[in-house]
């Protein structure tokens, strides 16, 4: 099989490698994430990625570049329903609260609090936990919701961004 080169919507190249003992498969890592792509008979990939909108996410986001650009913090907007189930919330100090990532089965303490600008914001960790350990990029979508019986908000990764091109040599 020829190399393969991707590229996102900023015309980013990807890294390549072999799945060796799969013919016809490739694994291709797209600014810093892996996806696997196999040939079909029309020579166009098929790419698999997350998909999981069950319809119980009570917050969903498309990721903004703010969002995973290093400014330390995700953007919720600003209203929470998730307020209701938390108790003795201080607005300027904000407080910790545990992130359940769905994903994969791991917790995270971040800091909820809300922006001069009245919006809310998660960080204390966002960047870290799962900017760059989930490797999310612009126009990832995610959800969150949360989890009473553990009191604590839960993370998905519901969609991957579109890759606009994948071209073979």
């Amino acid at each position: 099989m020829e190399p393969i080169i991707a590229e996102d919507e900023d015309n980013n190249h990807s890294s390549v490698s072999s799945n060796d003992g799969i013919v016809g498969w490739k694994t291709i890592v797209l600014s810093g994430k892996t996806i696997t792509v196999g040939s079909v008979a029309s020579d166009e990939p098929t790419v698999h990625s997350p998909d999981h909108d069950d319809g119980r996410w009570t917050i969903k986001k498309n990721l903004e570049q703010s969002d995973v650009n290093g400014s330390s913090r995700l953007l919720l907007g600003n209203k929470l329903d998730i307020l209701d189930h938390i108790n003795k919330f201080d607005l300027e100090r904000g407080m910790e609260i545990d992130v359940y990532d769905v994903d994969t089965d791991t917790t995270h303490t971040l800091v909820l609090k809300k922006c001069e600008t009245n919006s809310y914001v998660l960080n204390n960790g966002w960047i870290k936990d799962f900017v760059n350990s989930r490797m999310l990029k612009k126009n990832d979508q995610i959800g969150l919701r949360w989890e009473e019986h553990h009191r604590r908000l839960e993370f998905t990764l519901i969609k991957w961004a579109t890759i606009s091109t994948i071209k073979f040599f």
